[in-house]
């Protein structure tokens, strides 16, 4: 009888304890409700009104010009350059809001959590940044690869300024990830692997697009060469023979000075 006494006491004393720091704890969890709920509304406002303002200043016109919509209808995303700065500034806002509501809690862990992830954000605005220059530089040259091929005549122009295009996209993303500071050794891997397949792409575009426009430049050089060559004899002034040699003429003899000659 008092082992069970001292097990129900037991179990009274440990549910007594948890209910009082329950009750002491619920001012700080309903705080932290509140602050949750605050921050939630809050960001939700000023991300949509930095996502019209974004709209405003026309940043959807300057990313369907550098190509940074499209990219993002590819990659299945449904959102534009504006949706994007909206999201965020509201995601920025949230997480203070959340470290806030940890800190209330006493959650040391997750508010310093939270405050590597708000320091990281810059990161990704950085890469994001990356991926839309490349991009914009991505359509520049594919567009001055494929006028250039096209202005020679050459067949596989979209193929080549395609490839143009991907190889710019694929070096942001690789600068995009090495910003992120994700796998540094991946990333090499990925840079090394990607100059090979771009030096193998470029040599297989030429050689199998570039083979008439090659026999052609050849064929003019050769015929360039054998004209010069031609105008070059024709301009050659004509070999005169030396005196005294002339066919079909005696040669004349003067007589040494003191010799007196006699008709024969």
């Amino acid at each position: 009888m008092n082992t069970v006494t001292d097990w129900t006491t037991t179990i009274f004393t440990g549910v007594t304890a948890g209910l009082e720091r329950f009750i002491v704890a619920i001012p700080r969890i309903l705080g932290a409700i509140v602050i949750l709920i605050i921050g939630w509304i809050i960001s939700g406002i000023i991300g949509t009104l930095i996502a019209k303002l974004a709209r405003a200043i026309h940043i959807d016109t300057v990313a369907d010009r550098v190509g940074i919509n499209d990219f993002l209808s590819k990659a299945g995303s449904k959102l534009h350059a504006s949706d994007i700065f909206g999201e965020i500034v509201k995601w920025v806002i949230r997480l203070i809001f959340i470290e806030i509501a940890a800190d209330q809690l006493g959650l040391a862990q997750v508010t310093q959590i939270i405050n590597q992830l708000i320091a990281f954000i810059p990161n990704i605005v950085v890469a994001l940044l990356i991926l839309g220059i490349g991009a914009f530089l991505g359509q520049l040259l594919g567009g001055l690869v494929r006028g250039a091929m096209l202005e020679a005549r050459i067949s596989s122009a979209n193929v080549v300024a395609r490839i143009t295009y991907g190889a710019v996209m694929a070096f942001a993303i690789i600068a995009a990830l090495n910003e992120l500071n994700v796998a540094p050794v991946v990333v090499n891997t990925l840079y090394i692997g990607l100059v090979a397949a771009l030096a193998l792409a470029l040599g297989l575009a030429f050689g199998l697009g570039g083979r008439e426009t090659a026999a052609r430049l050849t064929n003019q050089w050769v015929g360039q060469a054998e004209d010069t060559a031609k105008r070059l004899q024709a301009a050659a002034p004509a070999a005169t023979p030396p005196p005294g040699n002339v066919q079909g003429r005696p040669t004349s003899t003067t007589p040494a000075p003191g010799v007196r000659t006699t008709p024969g």
